[in-house]
């Protein structure tokens, strides 16, 4: 006589259970991965692309400019490279405004903080893609600036002068830098582009006009362009406090005010 064994059904709980313990856990997202996937998303968009080819085509304009109007003597690297880096310091910065509000005003914020839930760490992904590929894109300048330097030297026939290379180089690239992280942070607080760009240019701009006339010397205090250019000189003027205190003021405050509001942004 056969026996039949009853067996009790697996219910759905159950079975939903045991497929979740077999499965193998879920790997986070390295930080150089979100990098990576920032720099893709900077230059795979039609307006990406189309300020990234402004920028080199300013620069361009400028060394051919340059090249038209060679002065006396031996031709040096620092006219060109001033020249070729007037444009890109102008507009080179819109790369971190455009990084830090491309989710918001496209309406992707949904999509990327529901595949990389933890905000700050995809926000400090975009400052350190906006100054790589600011980096990368200073650098074309560079190489340009210098073959154009090379292309002038041998149109006079009066030689090259590449004096000063390395610290020209150092305070350009580390200029760069901070006014790229300084849109970041703009960006990163107000999350539209065409306002944090207006931001950007507007209220620094007024302050180095109006700043002096109503208070003065202590108007040092507060001039970010001033500190700036003093750091791209590699020359702080013995005013290292208010050298400080701007950039603290224009890019330290509003970076850290802008991760904190992204992290807390309503997302639709």
């Amino acid at each position: 006589m056969t026996t039949v064994t009853d067996v009790a059904p697996t219910t759905p709980a159950k079975h939903r259970a045991e497929v979740a313990t077999s499965l193998p856990p879920a790997r986070g997202q390295s930080f150089l991965k979100l990098v990576t996937i920032e720099l893709r998303k900077s230059v795979d968009t039609r307006s990406g692309r189309a300020l990234i080819a402004a920028i080199l085509l300013l620069a361009v304009a400028a060394i051919t400019w340059q090249l038209t109007h060679l002065p006396e003597g031996t031709v040096g690297l620092d006219g060109f490279l001033g020249a070729a880096s007037a444009g890109p310091m102008l507009i080179l910065p819109v790369i971190g405004v455009m990084a830090m509000t491309s989710e918001w005003t496209q309406r992707t914020a949904l999509t990327t903080f529901t595949l990389s839930p933890r905000r700050v760490r995809v926000q400090l992904a975009k400052f350190t893609s906006a100054i790589v590929l600011s980096a990368v894109v200073t650098t074309v300048v560079v190489l340009l600036a210098i073959a154009g330097t090379a292309l002038g030297g041998a149109v006079s026939d009066h030689g090259t002068s590449y004096a000063g290379l390395g610290g020209q180089l150092a305070g350009g690239y580390l200029t760069f830098a901070l006014n790229v992280v300084m849109a970041a942070a703009f960006g990163a607080v107000i999350a539209q582009t065409a306002v944090a760009i207006l931001v950007y240019f507007i209220a620094p701009t007024v302050w180095s006009l109006a700043g002096p006339a109503l208070f003065k010397d202590n108007a040092n205090w507060l001039d970010v362009f001033g500190a700036l250019g003093r750091i791209a000189e590699r020359d702080l003027h013995g005013m290292v406090p208010e050298t400080l205190t701007a950039v603290g003021v224009w890019i330290v405050l509003p970076t850290i005010v802008g991760l904190w509001a992204s992290s807390r942004r309503e997302v639709k």
